[in-house]
């Protein structure tokens, strides 16, 4: 399997159109036992699978690790469906996540300022904990929902899912697969911001137990209040399923992506503690040469084999790699007396390649009154990072309020590079028992061995090579009460740790860094108690969680000057969920946190402080209401609230403002084929910070109120 994947990647580039073409053949060739009039029966293999594009609620979690009802499962987790994101056009990762609470953007460091995966959830950095299909991620791409059903979000300390991770949880996108039903769908849109976007999602059924499936995704234009700042996307994705509805199942996918930006480097954070003047939300501090492109290749396959009605063997492989060169300019350090700003250069080259086989057996077992729900399996994965560093140019001076427009001279590689690689192999188990009607147990626990080798060639040309190896234990516990059938009640623990150069794979000599061999992994423990309810004939959940994470061996500054790792964070919180359909014509997704941040172990100017990019209150709503058969209008509200960036009490670093975004939402079905869309986007016009870099030196402007015209259609 493994030469077969390597071999996959290192055909001819041009593969991917040939396999496109190959697909789009299927897709629309017409012979008689393909035709419209072959009616097939929808079998419905795997009970996991939820419906994700006609409803905003469903019950199973992707993962077969989470192995009981989410009703029943003891932690928070959040789906937002394709039903949710269709209505609000959300088309990346970074606006589908505006649908849950706690969830904020900052702008990253050294080139990665485009605040694509630069998520902090509930306190904390998710970088390096977004994964696909249940794979991790760590792609600097944007990432696009074309090909996505779902985007399943896990909160809390997660290391017994997932191996080496952060405190606050995971993000897991679910990729479209072949199905076996004949159905074309797409979407054609242009916004006033004169950005157009056509998707396509092409579905054939080959015969009752074989399907194919094609989506594709073109967008350019610009973006809502930036000049200059451009969108360029492209993306293939083609799924081939066999043995749908028998016990034998294989599914292979391959997905191609292609993104050419101008990227927005923000604006300087001049005027936001008041005082002088703001800088203008819609210049650009960019230069003519800046650029951003990226491209990657995922292929997947899929075999799961139902060794009874109750067990079932699954393997997944995968080998997936990401190339992404980027020029980037930004405005840096400015000043009110000579009204001047300093532009600096963010230039690199990075791939990111991994290979990974996943085995996972799931059954059931029945002793006496103790019902048994297992999930076990065994992960091999080999991740690598590479990043090449280019000649670093002079800082450029210009207007603070009127920038011009510069460039640079040919860019060319410095010799400065680092290669990182992490070879893993993990090993978990789940229970989850069920003790009567009353009671479910649930436990787990995971080992992972790790070996991480960073070969660095640094700023002196002199080449080193740092390693380190590890072992990594995590788990989960929890005890779920059910008063009712509808409802539960649940307590819960679990861990996660975090070893030197989890995130990125690089490594640090340097002895006061958390990336040193020589130091410990950052481990966390969250504890949650909370409650589950399907109401309304199971059409409505209602969900509130308490929880408290504590996250242990950070790196700090004692009194005497030495270096220790006798840090620590903690954030406690409450969350507060709804999401489903009122009545049949009425749906919402809403939701609220309160979190409560606070370094509790730190450097004398630190301790005491709340965590950075982590407000004390957000909440979410978006709710449709069909009003006929054919007219349905939506709105929605965002609200942040204000944001910490120092870490010390001597900063003088801004801070983000508390800020509310209105969007509405209109459509009507034509025909049975054809739905016109408007969605309207901050709708008050509101100005706001949507994210800021950590030095608080510039920020990246909400988008300005703008309109997306859509036409739906659907065979």
């Amino acid at each position: 399997m493994k030469n077969y994947i390597v071999s996959k990647q290192h055909a001819n580039k041009k593969i991917y159109l040939t396999a496109s073409a190959i697909t789009a053949t299927i897709l629309l060739s017409t012979p008689a036992i393909l035709s419209a009039e072959t009616v097939l029966d929808e079998i419905n293999v795997n009970e996991k699978k939820d419906n994700y594009s006609e409803s905003y609620k469903v019950d199973k979690s992707y993962s077969s690790k989470i192995t009981q009802d989410l009703i029943d499962t003891p932690q928070t987790v959040q789906v937002i469906t394709k039903k949710v994101m269709d209505e609000q056009q959300a088309t990346t990762l970074q606006e589908a996540l505006r649908n849950t609470p706690g969830i904020t953007l900052n702008l990253g460091e050294n080139g990665n300022t485009n605040a694509k995966d630069n998520i902090n959830m509930r306190g904390f950095d998710v970088q390096g904990s977004i994964f696909k299909d249940g794979i991790r991620d760590l792609s600097n791409a944007v990432k696009d929902m074309y090909n996505t059903e779902a985007v399943e979000v896990t909160k809390g300390a997660v290391g017994s899912d997932n191996g080496r991770g952060v405190s606050s949880g995971y993000i897991n996108q679910v990729s479209k697969t072949a199905k076996n039903v004949d159905e074309a769908s797409g979407t054609a849109g242009y916004s006033t911001a004169k950005n157009a976007r056509l998707t396509a999602d092409l579905n054939k059924a080959l015969n009752e137990t074989t399907g194919i499936r094609l989506n594709v995704l073109k967008q350019k234009g610009d973006v809502a209040g930036r000049d200059e700042v451009e969108i360029d996307r492209t993306g293939i994705a083609t799924s081939v399923a066999f043995g749908i509805g028998t016990a034998t199942r294989t599914t292979i996918n391959y997905e191609h992506t292609e993104q050419d930006d101008v990227p927005d480097g923000g604006i300087p954070t001049v005027g936001l503690n008041g005082g002088a003047k703001k800088a203008d939300t819609s210049k650009f501090y960019g230069s003519s040469d800046d650029f951003e492109e990226s491209k990657s290749d995922t292929f997947t396959i899929k075999f799961e084999q139902d060794i009874s009605d109750n067990t079932m063997f699954t393997n997944t492989a995968r080998y997936a790699k990401t190339s992404q060169e980027m020029l980037l300019t930004s405005p840096f350090n400015f000043s009110t007396t000579t009204n001047t700003v300093t532009r600096s250069m963010h230039a690199r080259w990075q791939e990111n390649e991994i290979l990974t086989n996943q085995l996972n057996l799931t059954t059931e077992i029945q002793t006496g009154i103790l019902l048994h729900k297992i999930s076990t399996g065994i992960e091999l994965t080999k991740e690598n990072q590479l990043t090449k560093n280019y000649v670093s140019q002079a800082a450029q001076v210009t207007s603070l309020y009127n920038p011009t427009n510069i460039s640079w001279n040919d860019l060319s590689f410095s010799g400065q590079k680092s290669d990182g690689e992490t070879t893993t192999v993990g090993a978990y188990l789940f229970d989850s028992i069920n003790i009567g009607e009353k009671f479910i147990l649930t436990g787990g626990g995971r080992f992972d061995r790790y070996d991480t080798t960073n070969d660095i060639v640094s700023n002196t040309l002199v080449a080193s090579t740092l390693e380190d190896d590890g072992h990594l234990n995590s788990y989960k516990a929890g005890l779920v009460y059910k008063p009712l059938d509808n409802g539960s009640v649940y307590i819960s623990r679990a861990t996660t740790q975090l070893p030197p150069g989890g995130a990125n794979f690089t490594l640090s000599a340097t002895t006061t860094n958390a990336n040193n061999p020589d130091m410990e992994p950052q481990k966390s423990v969250t504890d949650e108690i909370g409650t589950k309810w399907d109401l309304l004939d199971n059409r409505l959940s209602i969900t509130t969680a308490i929880y408290k994470t504590v996250v242990e061996n950070e790196t700090m500054t004692e009194s005497d000057g030495t270096t220790s790792q006798n840090g620590e964070k903690e954030v406690k919180g409450i969350e507060f969920g709804i999401v489903g359909d009122i009545t049949d014509k009425w749906s919402m997704s809403a939701g609220f946190a309160k979190m409560d941040t606070e370094y509790t172990n730190s450097t004398s100017t630190s301790e005491g402080l709340s965590l950075r990019f982590a407000p004390e209150h957000t909440a979410t709503l978006w709710t449709t209401y069909k009003f006929t058969p054919a007219f349905n209008l939506g709105a929605g509200a965002r609200y942040v609230g204000s944001q910490d960036v120092k870490t010390s009490t001597t900063s003088t670093t801004p801070k983000i403002d508390s800020y509310v975004v209105y969007d509405v939402m209109a459509s009507y079905k034509y025909n049975k084929n054809i739905t016109y869309q408007l969605n309207v986007y901050n709708l008050t016009d509101e100005e706001y910070v949507a994210n800021m870099n950590n030095s608080g030196r510039r920020y990246t402007p909400g988008a300005s109120r703008s309109g997306l015209f859509s036409l739906n259609y659907k065979f």
